[in-house]
């Protein structure tokens, strides 16, 4: 499964379970995307009200070019940006791929 690299920079809500979080990346043309999730659906690890945080947004690869890839975050968590976007342009740098 493919991921976006992210930070998670902030804690959005901490009334509900599990907590929300504010995370965020650049993409090629240095546009900041914020994206806000449950913490369990972009890290593994155990909520530590401590940031900045890696966490990764899960993705899947539209199109891949010479430094960049094309991704939907669309699958597999239907994740979008504030702005309502699942189609991102990023540096290959910032893809990874984990076994879940």
């Amino acid at each position: 499964m493919f991921y976006i690299k992210a930070i998670a920079t902030q804690l959005i809500d901490n009334s509900a379970y599990p907590e929300i979080v504010l995370c965020e990346f650049i993409d090629v043309n240095d546009k900041r995307h914020n994206i806000i999730e449950k913490w369990p659906v972009v890290s593994s690890e155990n909520f530590e009200n401590i940031f900045p945080k890696d966490c990764f947004i899960g993705c899947v690869i539209v199109e891949e070019k010479a430094d960049s890839y094309i991704v939907d975050t669309e699958q597999p968590w239907y994740i979008e940006s504030e702005e309502g976007k699942t189609i991102f342009e990023i540096h290959k740098s910032l893809l990874i791929e984990m076994t879940d």
